[in-house]
């Protein structure tokens, strides 16, 4: 017989699944293990290899602390140490101010480089996404090889699983390979990142439990959730313009998100999940000693010391042929 305590049970579960898909952070709700070589076979390398439109990204460790961000947000509290808020609105103007602030790195990349300014910052953002460590760039690749690469960089023991995000297109508007196209992207860029010191929070959250009161909302922060809406919905877009040598190696692309509210270093991932269908895989370490042995037998001008060297690359792959 069907208990009340059943029903109630799965009325939980239910509502706890469209919570948990609402307010998804970070791709969990779409996280999948591998456990097994099969298993890695079945469901990445086979729909690699079956060539189906796929974008990919390796990170080298599962850890909730490392989140699916752009460098220049991976160390947002530095941005916001000149904000009175704690808030910040990031967009074209403001990331061509931040170069302009990076002595001559401006002016010579416009002299030797390719043209900077406000309306065309792709280039400079790609250069800056490689060289200098902040742009409102996400490195993917159009090759499983090289992205499991970087996450493994040629290591032949591990303490922890891996992580390989996967996506793929649902609406080709998302994707570009024109330059002209990129530049529009950034120039809307829009992107508004809070950083709230945790111990307060907790402290403020202990004191309205311990006297039942809802917490007061500053009115600046109030200003701010009316000015950009209280919902929000990031969207994200994939440029395929490759910018050197090394990015075209590597089949290089960039994931763009904008849109979007940053809260330290957490967003709402959901409406990008509507855009591309994209899954967070992660690795046993155990079978990750494998994965490596897989790409030095299938492609070993991947294996990760050649992934910054194109010469030496390009050697391997005149000496070996794949098995």
């Amino acid at each position: 017989m069907f208990s009340a305590r059943e029903h109630l049970k799965e009325k939980l579960q239910s509502l706890n699944t469209k919570i948990s898909e609402n307010l998804d952070f970070d791709f969990s709700a779409v996280s999948r293990r591998v456990e097994t070589m099969d298993e890695f076979n079945e469901l990445i390398l086979n729909d690699f290899l079956s060539g189906k439109r796929m974008f990919y990204r390796g990170e080298r460790i599962d850890d909730p602390n490392r989140h699916l961000l752009p460098t220049m947000l991976r160390h947002a509290k530095e941005l916001l140490k000149d904000s009175d808020l704690g808030i910040i609105h990031i967009d074209s103007k403001f990331i061509y101010d931040y170069y302009s602030r990076l002595g001559n790195f401006v002016n010579v990349f416009s002299s030797t480089m390719g043209r900077v300014d406000v309306n065309h910052l792709y280039e400079i953002c790609a250069f800056a996404q490689h060289y200098c460590d902040f742009s409102p760039l996400i490195d993917f690749t159009k090759s499983v090889y090289p992205s499991l690469s970087f996450a493994i960089k040629d290591r032949e023991s591990f303490d922890d699983d891996i992580v390989l995000y996967v996506l793929e297109l649902k609406d080709r508007n998302d994707y570009t390979n024109n330059i002209d196209v990129a530049n529009q992207w950034i120039r809307d860029l829009s992107v508004y990142a809070g950083h709230f010191d945790d111990k307060a929070v907790k402290s403020a959250v202990k004191d309205m439990i311990g006297s039942k009161q809802l917490p007061i909302i500053p009115d600046d922060f109030k200003m701010h959730l009316e000015r950009i809406g209280s919902k929000p919905v990031p969207k994200a877009k994939l440029i395929d313009v490759p910018t050197n040598t090394r990015m075209k190696f590597q089949q290089g692309v960039f994931l763009l998100l904008t849109d979007f509210q940053l809260f330290n270093v957490t967003y709402f991932t959901k409406n990008i999940r509507e855009q591309f269908s994209i899954t967070k895989f992660i690795i046993n370490k155990d079978i990750c000693n494998d994965v490596r042995k897989m790409i030095n037998d299938r492609a070993p001008w991947y294996s990760y010391k050649y992934l910054m060297d194109v010469e030496g690359a390009f050697k391997e792959a005149i000496e070996n042929k794949v098995k």
